[in-house]
C-alpha cells in the first residue's frame, strides 16, 4: 500500500483511556498475527534486537517500529504512550494540508484509529512511509570534511525553510532528528507530531521541540507558521559554519552531543558562551556577519525571531557563483579581496636621460671625430704623442662615467634595480616560507587523520570488547533459562507421571471393590456346587476380586486348575476340576469387564489438588528463579550498558581534549597557510611592480648616456 500525507484514516471508534507503555507495546509486538488481526499489516515482520524482542526508538510520546508487510512494504510503526489533545484531528488537518503541498520533503502517513491489539483493547497508530535516509547529525559526521557538501545542504535546507513558510507550515520540532538526508540528497522532513497548519489556528502546541533548537522563551502558546524561526537560525548558522571551517564540528562540540554547533546553554547566557563567540569572532567575514546576527537575535529577540536571513548564493570562502562569473561577495575579508584583485597597476614610462653637461658633450663630439684619426698618427709620428692622446681618452672615460653616475635618473635607476633585486629576494623567501607552511599544515591534516583512524579503532574496540561481553552474558542467561525449562518440562513430565500412577491405582481400587461385590456363591456358576464353593472359600476365593487367573498342571493324566490370588500367591480348590475352573474365570473376566467400563478416568478433586500442591511448590520455585534470571540478567545488561557508556564517555572525553587541541592546531596552520598564501601573493605582486619600475629605467645605462652626449637623443 503506498501511503500519503492525506491517506489518514479514523474509522470506527477511536480508542479512549490509558495508552500502554512502551514495554507492553513491544510485548504484543511479539505476535504480529494477534495484534494486527484483520488488518493488512498481520503476520508483519518486525525489527528485533539482540534478545530477539521488538526494537523500539523512544520518542517523546510513542515508541517507533520497522514493520515489514507481507508484500515486502516497510513502515515506521509510531505507537503512543502519551495521547495529545484532538490527535486524530490535528493528523487529519495535517495530512489533508500536506497532500495539497505535493512536495518531496514529505513523508506519508496513515492514522490509524484501530491500529493495534494489546491485551484485548484496539489503540491507535501513525504507519508511516518508510525513509532510508540518515539524520542530519549522523550526515554532517560522515560529510564535514567535505565543505562544498555541506555548503548544499546548507542551501537545501534555507531552501526548505522558505518552502515551510511559503506554505503557512511549522514544524513545531524542527532539529537533527527530524531531518533526514537521502541518498540522492533529498532532505526529508519526518515527525508531525507538533505541526502547524492554518486548519489548526488557535490550538496550542502539543509540544515545544527539542531544547537544543528551540528558544528558552518558548511555551506551547506558541503555535504557528512562524514556529520554526529560531530552530531555522540555529541549524543554518551551524551549516554556514561548517562549510566554512569544517575543524569547528570537532572544536565546538563533544561526541555524541545531541546538537550541531550550539546548543541550550548558548540561548541562555549567550555573553558567556564559548561556542556563540568562536563563530563571533571568526575571520570569515560572512560567517561572522551571519553569527553576530543570531547574537543580536538572542539579546534583543529571542521570543519572536525574524525569518531565517540566507546568505543568497554563498559558496565557500564568500565567493559567489552566478552561471560562469565569479564576483567578489559583499563583506569579503580583505585579503580575499586582495587576491582576487584582477589588474596590476599600469607601467610607468620609459625613463630619458633629461640634461648633459655642454662641455662635456663637446669634448666628446671632439674625442669621437678626432680619434679614429689621431691616435694612429700620433703612434706614427710620435709615441710620447700617442701616449699623451690615450691619458686623455682615459680621462674623458672617467669624467663620462663621473657625469654618468651624477645624472639624477642613473640614481633612480640604480635604486629602481636595487629594489628590484630585493624585492625577487623577498618573493623567494616568501615562497619557501609558504612551501614550509603548507608541508607543515599537510603534515598537519594527515596526522589528524590518523589520529581519527586510531579513534575509530579505539571506539570499535571498545565496542567490540561490550559486544563480546554482552554475547558471552547473553550465553549464559540462555544456558540458565534453558535450564529452568528442561527442569520445567521434567516437573511436569514427573507431575503426569504421578497423575497417571494415581489414576491407575484409583482404578486398581475401583475394580477390586467392585468385583468384591460379585460373590461366588450367589453367582450360579455351571456346574459349580456348595462343596466346589466352600473349597474355594477354604482357599481364600469368594468373589470376583479374590484372583486374577487361573493357569493349568498336569498331574499324571489330568490337569490341575491353579488360581493366582491378588497377593500373587498360586492355590489349588479340591474337587475343582478343570472344567469347573474355566467357567469360574470365565465368570471373574465377565464381570471385569462390566466393571473397566465404569473405571473413573480422572483423579479425585482432592487428588488433583494434592498434585497441584505437591508439585505447583516446584513450578514456583522455577518461575520464580526463571523471572530471577531474567531480572539479573536485565540488571547485568544495565551495568554492561553503564561500563559502555562510562568506557564511551572517557573515551569520548579523551578524544575531545585531543580534538580540541588537534583542532586549535589545524585552525591555526589553516591561518598560517592563508597568511603565507597572502603574503607571497603580495610579495609576487610587489616583485612584479619591481621589475615593471625596474623596465622603466631600462634606458638608463653607461652606453646610452655616451649616444646622449654625442647626440643628444636617449
Amino acid at each position: 500500500m503506498t501511503t500519503s500525507p492525506s491517506s489518514t484514516s479514523t474509522s470506527g471508534d477511536e480508542p479512549t483511556g490509558a495508552l500502554p507503555s512502551g514495554a507492553t507495546y513491544v510485548e504484543a509486538l511479539q505476535d504480529t498475527a494477534l495484534c494486527f488481526r484483520g488488518t493488512d499489516l498481520a503476520g508483519a515482520d518486525v525489527r528485533v534486537d539482540a534478545l530477539g524482542r521488538p526494537r523500539a526508538i523512544s520518542g517523546n510520546f510513542a515508541g517507533v517500529f520497522s514493520v515489514t508487510a507481507a508484500d515486502g512494504t516497510r513502515y515506521a510503526l509510531k505507537c503512543f504512550t502519551r495521547e495529545a489533545p484532538e490527535q486524530a484531528a490535528r493528523y487529519r488537518a495535517v495530512g489533508e494540508h500536506l497532500a495539497r503541498l505535493d512536495d518531496d520533503w514529505t513523508v506519508g502517513f496513515d492514522y490509524l484509529a484501530r491500529g493495534i491489539l494489546v491485551e484485548g483493547v484496539w489503540h491507535p497508530v501513525l504507519r508511516m512511509e518508510w525513509v532510508e535516509g540518515v539524520n542530519l547529525l549522523r550526515w554532517i559526521d560522515r560529510h564535514v570534511d567535505d565543505p562544498a557538501a555541506v555548503s548544499r545542504v546548507a542551501e537545501r535546507f534555507a531552501d526548505l525553510v522558505d518552502r515551510l513558510a511559503a506554505a503557512g507550515v511549522g514544524h513545531g520540532d524542527l532539529q537533527h532528528g527530524n531531518l533526514l538526508i537521502t541518498a540522492d540528497g533529498t532532505m526529508k522532513l519526518v515527525d508531525y507530531d507538533g505541526v502547524y497548519v492554518p486548519a489548526l489556528a488557535g490550538l496550542p502546541a502539543v509540544e515545544t521541540g527539542h531544547r537544543n533548537y528551540q528558544s528558552p522563551d518558548r511555551t506551547a502558546a506558541e503555535f504557528g507558521p512562524e514556529v520554526d524561526r529560531f530552530s531555522s537560525w540555529v541549524v543554518y548558522l551551524s551549516l554556514v559554519a561548517l562549510a566554512t571551517e569544517p575543524s569547528l564540528w570537532r572544536q565546538l562540540r563533544d561526541e555524541d552531543a545531541e546538537h550541531l554547533l550550539l546548543a541550550e546553554s548558548d540561548f541562555v547566557d549567550p555573553a558567556g558562551s564559548f561556542r556563540l563567540a568562536t563563530l563571533t569572532g571568526h575571520p570569515d567575514a560572512r560567517l561572522r556577519g551571519l553569527a553576530e546576527r543570531f547574537h543580536e537575535i538572542l539579546l534583543h529577540h529571542r521570543a519572536a525571531p525574524p525569518p531565517l536571513e540566507r546568505l543568497g548564493g554563498v559558496e565557500l570562502s564568500g565567493v559567489e557563483h552566478f552561471g560562469d562569473l565569479e564576483t567578489v561577495g559583499p563583506g569579503l575579508p580583505a585579503w580575499v579581496a586582495e587576491r582576487l584583485e584582477p589588474h596590476l597597476p599600469a607601467p610607468p614610462p620609459q625613463v630619458r636621460f633629461g640634461r648633459r653637461a655642454p662641455a662635456l658633450a663637446a669634448l666628446t663630439w671632439a674625442l669621437a671625430v678626432l680619434l679614429p684619426f689621431g691616435v694612429p698618427a700620433a703612434i706614427l709620428v710620435d709615441e710620447a704623442l700617442a701616449v699623451a692622446d690615450v691619458s686623455a681618452v682615459l680621462a674623458w672615460a672617467a669624467a663620462t662615467a663621473a657625469g654618468y653616475r651624477r645624472q639624477p635618473e642613473s640614481t633612480r635607476a640604480r635604486d629602481a634595480r636595487a629594489e628590484r633585486k630585493r624585492l625577487a629576494d623577498a618573493r623567494l623567501a616568501a615562497a619557501a616560507q609558504a612551501a614550509r607552511v603548507d608541508r607543515a599544515a599537510r603534515e598537519v591534516a594527515e596526522a589528524t587523520e590518523r589520529a581519527k583512524g586510531e579513534q575509530d579503532q579505539r571506539r570499535r574496540g571498545l565496542q567490540q570488547w561490550h559486544d563480546q561481553r554482552l554475547r558471552a552474558h547473553q550465553r549464559t542467561v540462555k544456558e540458565h533459562l534453558d535450564r529452568i525449562d528442561r527442569d520445567r518440562q521434567g516437573s511436569l513430565a514427573r507431575m503426569h507421571l504421578e497423575e497417571q500412577r494415581l489414576l491407575v491405582r484409583r482404578q486398581k481400587a475401583h475394580l477390586r471393590a467392585e468385583l468384591a461385590k460379585f460373590r461366588l456363591a450367589t453367582a450360579g456358576v455351571e456346574g459349580v456346587g456348595p462343596k466346589q464353593i466352600a473349597n474355594l472359600e477354604a482357599v481364600g476365593i469368594r468373589t470376583a476380586a479374590d484372583f486374577v487367573g487361573v493357569r493349568y498342571e498336569a498331574d499324571g493324566l489330568d490337569r490341575v486348575a491353579i488360581f493366582v490370588l491378588v497377593d500373587g500367591r498360586a492355590v489349588s480348590a479340591a474337587r475343582v476340576g478343570e472344567v469347573s475352573a474355566v467357567l469360574i474365570d470365565q465368570w471373574r473376566e465377565r464381570r471385569t469387564a462390566e466393571v473397566e467400563a465404569t473405571r473413573p478416568t480422572t483423579l479425585t478433586e482432592v487428588e488433583q489438588r494434592a498434585l497441584r500442591i505437591r508439585f505447583g511448590a516446584e513450578r514456583a520455585r522455577l518461575d520464580a528463579e526463571h523471572q530471577q534470571v531474567l531480572a539479573e540478567a536485565e540488571a547485568r545488561f544495565g551495568e554492561l550498558r553503564a561500563e559502555l557508556r562510562a568506557a564511551q564517555v572517557a573515551l569520548a572525553d579523551e578524544i575531545r581534549t585531543a580534538n580540541t587541541t588537534t583542532a586549535h592546531t589545524r585552525v591555526d596552520h589553516d591561518r598560517a597557510v592563508t597568511e603565507a598564501a597572502v603574503r607571497l601573493e603580495r610579495a609576487e605582486r610587489a616583485a612584479a611592480e619591481g621589475v615593471t619600475r625596474a623596465d622603466a629605467f631600462r634606458p638608463i645605462t653607461y652606453r646610452r648616456y655616451l649616444r646622449f652626449l654625442l647626440t643628444g637623443r636617449n
